[in-house]
């Protein structure tokens, strides 16, 4: 049977960039949880790589706020607190209204196809409840609207803020309607890229961000947990 583990051992020229990426994968799709230790020592045994670059893609990870020393020693897989998160939408709702506003001038025919057919692929994954898709066309959607921008220090520090919430983003969209609700804002900003509307775009990418950081408090409050 063929080894699904994201965690497995690496051939690549540029160690220290790809222990660095798999830990970040693994983080994300929940294989390293929240509060699991991160050991140099075994990690670097299934990775087949020598600590080194283990330590520094451990550095790495925190400084993005990924994991936490919580002791001279021990380095553990983050776990937000819900106001983190929040903040994190408030950061993100400001940057992503910037970001979409600036992508006006640079979308070009071929971005408007690029996101047109991811339109459609999002309302394909809503269909057939396919949560794993509908959250990587998200993600691809964001990420080109973050390149449109035209400013790579936006780009970079805004596909920073969604990794770090990455693993709780889903958590909004348990709420009612809000997959529907969440296609419809895309199209919003989508419609307003091919208009060259910039003040149209910003509005709906920062909507967007709001009405998600809202699905993700009243989830919260269903669970107690806010």
């Amino acid at each position: 049977m063929e080894n699904s583990s994201v965690i497995r051992p690496l051939v690549d020229v540029n160690i220290s960039d790809k222990v660095f990426d798999v830990l970040k994968k693994a983080i994300q799709c929940g294989e390293l949880k929240p509060g699991d230790v991160l050991i140099e020592r075994d990690l670097a045994e299934k990775l087949g790589v020598s600590r080194t670059p283990v330590r520094e893609a451990i550095q790495r990870l925190k400084s993005m706020g990924l994991a936490v020393q919580i002791s001279k020693k021990a380095v553990i897989v983050a776990r937000p607190t819900p106001k983190e998160v929040i903040d994190t939408y408030d950061v993100r709702e400001v940057l992503e209204g910037l970001a979409a506003g600036k992508a006006v001038d640079n979308v070009t025919a071929e971005d408007i196809s690029y996101l047109k057919k991811l339109m459609d692929d999002m309302h394909r994954c809503i269909e057939t409840n396919d949560d794993e898709g509908l959250e990587r066309i998200h993600m691809l959607f964001h990420e080109r609207l973050y390149s449109l921008s035209g400013n790579k220090k936006l780009y970079q520090i805004l596909m920073d803020l969604r990794e770090c919430i990455k693993a709780y983003t889903h958590v909004g969209y348990s709420f009612p309607g809000r997959k529907l609700e969440a296609a419809k804002e895309h199209a919003e900003i989508l419609e307003a890229l091919i208009s060259r509307n910039p003040k149209k775009a910003e509005d709906w990418a920062r909507k967007h961000i709001e009405r998600s950081k809202e699905a993700y408090i009243k989830e919260l409050q269903k669970s107690k947990e806010y």
